[in-house]
C-alpha cells in the first residue's frame, strides 16, 4: 500500500509544479500592466520593480496553490484512468476511496501550510507591498528643464523658462504659476535668475531678479495684488525623484493575522451592546402616558387635543433621532464585524478548497477516462469560475449584511465537495455518470 501511495503522489508532483508555475505566471502577466503606469517615468531601479513584483507574488501563491491542486488531480488521475491503471488497481480489490486517500492527505498538508502562510506571512508582505506602492506613487518624475517648454510634472506648479544655460544654471524669462490653492493662484514672473537643486535634490530653488508676483482671488476678484521685486527666492519642496521608504503601524484587514482580526471582531461586537441598550432605554416607557387612564405629560394633566398631539409629535421626533443615531452606530460596528469575519474565514476557506478540488477532480478524471491537459484545463476553468463567482458574490453579500460570513466563504467549498462526493459514489459503484438523474426503466409486461 505504501508503494501505491508513493506512486500516486509521484504522479501528482510534476503536474502540480507545472500548474503552479503556469497559473502564477498568468496572474503575474495580469498584474504587470497594472504597475506599468505606477513606475513609468519614475526612474526607479529594476531591483525596486522586482521587489514590488516579489511582494505581490505572495497573494498570487495564495490563489494559485489551490488551483494547481485541482489541475494536478485532474491530470494525474486522468492519465492513470486512460492507461487503465485505475482499473488494474481496482481489480486487486482496492477501493476507489483508498486510491484517493494519499492525495487527500497531501492536500491536507498543503492546506495546513497555506493557512499558516495566509496567517503569518501574507499579511506582512501585503503591508510591505502597499507601502512600496505608496512610496513609488509619491515619487516625482525626473525633472528635465528645456527652454521654451512648460514643466507640468510638479503637482501644484506650472513652470516655463524661456532660456536656460545648463552649464551655469542661469535662467531667463521665468514664469511660475502656483495653483496649490485653486481659488487663490499666484503667478511669478522674472527677467532672470538662477536654478538650483537643494537638500540632495529634493527641493527646487529659484533665485529670481527683477520680477513681479501676481496674487489672484477667483472668489473675490477685487482682492488682486501685485508685488514687484528686485530679488526673490522661490522654493518648491519635494520635487526629488528618489524613492523614500516609509512605514506605518496601520494595517488593513488584509494585512492582519487571524488573532488580530478576531480581536477586532470582539471589540466591534462588544461596542454594539451599549448602542442597543441606548435604543431600548429610549423606547421603554417613553409613551406610557398614552395608555394611562388620564393624560398626564410632565405634570400637566389638562391639555387640549392639539396640545397633546404636539407633545406626542415632539416626543416622537426626538425618539426618532436618538434611535436613528444609535441604529447607525450598530450598523457601522456590524459592518466591521462582517468585514473582519469574512477575512478570517477566507484565510481558512481558500486553502481548504484544495481538499474540495481533490474530492471533485479525482472521481471526475476517473469517470471521464481521459487524461491530458485538455480536460484538465476545461474542467479547471469551469470550477474556477464557479468557485470565484461564489466567493466574490458571497463576500459582497456578506459585506452588505445580507448573508452570514460563514455562508459567504464556505458555500463554494461545500457545493464542490458535495458534487465530488456524488462523483466518488459513481466511481466507486461504477455507475454511469448521470445515472442518479435517470428514471428507472419500466419492464414490459
Amino acid at each position: 500500500m505504501n508503494i501505491l501511495s508513493r506512486y500516486i503522489l509521484k504522479e501528482h508532483l510534476v503536474p502540480f509544479l507545472f500548474a503552479l508555475g503556469t497559473i502564477t505566471f498568468l496572474l503575474l502577466i495580469d498584474f504587470v500592466p497594472k504597475i506599468i503606469d505606477l513606475v513609468i517615468d519614475k526612474d526607479i531601479s529594476i531591483w525596486v520593480v522586482l521587489e514590488l513584483i516579489a511582494l505581490n507574488l505572495a497573494w498570487m501563491l495564495a490563489l494559485s496553490v489551490p488551483m494547481s491542486v485541482l489541475v494536478a488531480t485532474l491530470m494525474a488521475f486522468g492519465r492513470l484512468s486512460s492507461d487503465f491503471e485505475i482499473t488494474a488497481i481496482k481489480s486487486t480489490g482496492i477501493n476507489v476511496v483508498r486510491i484517493i486517500l494519499p492525495v487527500l492527505g497531501a492536500g491536507a498538508v498543503v492546506a495546513a501550510g497555506m493557512i499558516w502562510f495566509n496567517d503569518q506571512i501574507l499579511p506582512d508582505l501585503n503591508k510591505e507591498a502597499r507601502h512600496l506602492r505608496g512610496d513609488i506613487s509619491s515619487m516625482r518624475p525626473t525633472l528635465t528643464f528645456k527652454s521654451g517648454i512648460f514643466i507640468s510634472d510638479i503637482p501644484g506648479y506650472l513652470v516655463m523658462i524661456d532660456k536656460i544655460d545648463h552649464s551655469t544654471s542661469r535662467v531667463q524669462g521665468v514664469s511660475i504659476t502656483e495653483t496649490k490653492t485653486l481659488n487663490q493662484p499666484r503667478i511669478i514672473v522674472a527677467d532672470s535668475g538662477y536654478l538650483e537643486m537643494t537638500d540632495g535634490g529634493r527641493n527646487l530653488k529659484f533665485d529670481l531678479y527683477n520680477g513681479e508676483i501676481h496674487s489672484l482671488d477667483l472668489l473675490e476678484p477685487t482682492n488682486y495684488r501685485k508685488v514687484e521685486f528686485s530679488n526673490q527666492i522661490i522654493t518648491i519642496a519635494d520635487v526629488g525623484s528618489e524613492l523614500v521608504r516609509t512605514d506605518t503601524k496601520y494595517r488593513t484587514d488584509r494585512e492582519m493575522g487571524i488573532d488580530e482580526m478576531q480581536e477586532k471582531v470582539r471589540q466591534a461586537g462588544e461596542s454594539i451592546t451599549p448602542f442597543r441598550e441606548q435604543i431600548n432605554k429610549y423606547l421603554n416607557g417613553k409613551f406610557s402616558y398614552l395608555f394611562s387612564d388620564t393624560f398626564q405629560y410632565k405634570g400637566v394633566d389638562t391639555v387640549s387635543y392639539a396640545t397633546a398631539l404636539s407633545y406626542i409629535k415632539s416626543d416622537a421626533n426626538v425618539l426618532k433621532r436618538h434611535v436613528e443615531k444609535n441604529r447607525k452606530q450598530v450598523l457601522s460596528q456590524q459592518r466591521q464585524v462582517n468585514k473582519f469575519s469574512i477575512e478570517i474565514h477566507k484565510k481558512y476557506a481558500i486553502p481548504i478548497a484544495s481538499l474540495s478540488f481533490i474530492l471533485f477532480g479525482a472521481p471526475m478524471a476517473m469517470l471521464s477516462r481521459k487524461g491530458g491537459m485538455g480536460l484538465a484545463i476545461a474542467v479547471s476553468l469551469l470550477m474556477f469560475i464557479i468557485y470565484w463567482a461564489f466567493l466574490i458574490g458571497g463576500e459582497d453579500l456578506a459585506d452588505r449584511g445580507i448573508i452570514h460570513p460563514v455562508i459567504a466563504m464556505w458555500s463554494a467549498n461545500i457545493l464542490i465537495a458535495a458534487a465530488g462526493a456524488y462523483l466518488l459514489y459513481m466511481a466507486a459503484t461504477e455507475k454511469p455518470f448521470m445515472s442518479f438523474f435517470r428514471k428507472p426503466r419500466q419492464e414490459q409486461p
